[in-house]
């Protein structure tokens, strides 16, 4: 008589994949404006208000497009779309997880181990959201320093969306903020192939 293997349980760290991957299939494409307050927070003490506009398209497409950007505001820009989407991540990262404890519960984390072998970038954790199972929290790890971006997320059409920004940029050349508000999408749109890759780079 032949006997059945029970089944396996998925580890964590592709569990915690496959949620974030089945997040809202219907959202194919979207456009939105982007205002953000950026400044640097160490000498010479500029600060500017940018505003641009943000495009995303399935499977893993996005790009962030200002209508001016002063050169210290590079790094924002790439802070935005450096990433790219979970879709594309197994292509550049290693991927396992870890677990901390946060308000007093426990909370699985990603961490994404670049594939090559990068001068700079170490590692980049991901912190998702119980709710929407989307990033609430990235942080690059750098050999010299940290880029932290928090996200807020709002009902839009239907759609778990970003709607706020918060990040930090401490690194030996600059030490700075972004703040920023996504606004007036506008969900499953065309969008032109033409506009992605502009920033082929991480941050």
């Amino acid at each position: 008589m032949a006997t059945v293997a029970p089944l396996r349980a998925e580890d964590p760290t592709s569990a915690l994949l496959s949620r974030i991957a089945a997040v809202d299939p219907g959202l194919t494409s979207y456009r939105a404006d982007v205002a953000f307050d950026v400044g640097l927070k160490s000498f010479p003490y500029l600060r500017r208000s940018l505003h641009g506009a943000a495009y995303f398209k399935r499977p893993a497409r996005m790009e962030l497009v200002f209508n001016d950007l002063p050169g210290f505001a590079h790094a924002f820009s790439n802070v935005y779309v450096g990433l790219g989407t979970p879709t594309d991540w197994e292509k550049k990262f290693e991927i396992s997880s870890a677990e901390d404890v946060i308000e007093g519960q426990a909370v699985r984390h990603l961490i994404l181990t670049p594939r090559r072998v990068d001068r700079r970038l170490r590692a980049v954790d991901v912190y998702v959201d119980r709710e929407v199972a989307l990033p609430s929290r990235i942080v690059w790890h750098y050999k010299d320093g940290t880029i932290d971006l928090r996200q807020q997320f709002g009902k839009i059409d239907g759609h778990d969306l970003i709607v706020a920004q918060q990040s930090e940029i401490r690194l030996p050349a600059v030490h700075a903020f972004a703040n920023a508000k996504i606004t007036n999408y506008a969900i499953n749109v065309e969008v032109d192939d033409r506009i992605f890759g502009l920033h082929g780079a991480s941050p």
